[in-house]
C-alpha cells in the first residue's frame, strides 16, 4: 500500500500496516521471517495481547489458540504460523469482539481501561470501528451493503481503488466474498466476510513485504 500512496495513510491503511509490522516484530527470530514459532506467538500473546490473555483461566490458552488455527491454511501442522494463519486466529478474536460491541446500548460508554491499549489492539478495534462507521446506514447496523462498502473502498482505501485500471473492482471485490461465511450471496457483507477480504488484501501486502526482505 505505501508504495501507491501519494496523500497521508487513512485510518484503516495505518491499523492494516501496524498489524502487518507487529507481526513482523515476533516472527522469524528463530527461523523462517514468514512464521511465527510457539515461542513468539507466546511472546506476541502477553505482551501485545496481554489483557485477554491475563484474564484467561486456563494456563494452556496460549498453546490452545495456536493448535486451533496451526494447519488451517497449509493444511501442515508444523508448530508454525504464517501470517494468514495468524491472521485466522486475529480476526476470529475480532469477530467476537464487534459482536460484543454490536450488543452494547449506543448509550452505554465502555469502561477505561486500567491499562493503555497496545498498538496491535488499537489496531484491532480500530478497524471494527471503521466497519461500524460504514455500515448499516440504509439497514442492519452490522451489514454493509454495495453503496457503503463502495464509500468505505473509495475512502478508506483510495490509494488501491484508485490504482485499478478496472471500474468495476469495488463490485467484484465485493462479490468475491459475500456469501463466503453465511452461503447468503446478499449483496451486503457482515464483518466475517469484509474481514476475509481485507485479510486476502494484508496477506498480499505481507508477501510483498517478504519478498522485498529477501532482495535487500
Amino acid at each position: 500500500m505505501a508504495e501507491m500512496r501519494k496523500s497521508p495513510p487513512t485510518e484503516m491503511e495505518r491499523s492494516m500496516e501496524k498489524i502487518i509490522t507487529i507481526f513482523q516484530r515476533y516472527a522469524g527470530k528463530q527461523g523462517s521471517q514468514g512464521a511465527m514459532d510457539y515461542t513468539e506467538f507466546e511472546s506476541f500473546m502477553k505482551t501485545e495481547l496481554r489483557s485477554f490473555t491475563d484474564n484467561q483461566k486456563d494456563p494452556n490458552i496460549v498453546q490452545k489458540m495456536m493448535n486451533s488455527v496451526d494447519g488451517g491454511v497449509d493444511g501442515k501442522q508444523d508448530k508454525q504460523l504464517d501470517f494468514q494463519e495468524f491472521l485466522n486466529l486475529i480476526g476470529g478474536m475480532m469477530v467476537a469482539c464487534h459482536d460484543a460491541l454490536s450488543k452494547t446500548p449506543a448509550f452505554k460508554k465502555q469502561p477505561t481501561p486500567l491499562i493503555p491499549p497496545t498498538e496491535m489492539e488499537t489496531a484491532m478495534e480500530s478497524i471494527i470501528r471503521v466497519f461500524q462507521h460504514y455500515a448499516g446506514k440504509k439497514g442492519d447496523k452490522n451489514q454493509m451493503n454495495y453503496t457503503e462498502f463502495e464509500a468505505f473502498m473509495k475512502t478508506e482505501l483510495k490509494s488501491f481503488t484508485d490504482n485499478q485500471k478496472d471500474p468495476n473492482i469495488v463490485r467484484k471485490l465485493m462479490e468475491s466474498v459475500d456469501g463466503g461465511v453465511d452461503g447468503k450471496q446478499d449483496k451486503e457483507l457482515n464483518f466475517q466476510e469484509f474481514m476475509n477480504l481485507i485479510g486476502g488484501m494484508m496477506v498480499a501486502c505481507h508477501e510483498a513485504l517478504l519478498k522485498h526482505l529477501k532482495r535487500v
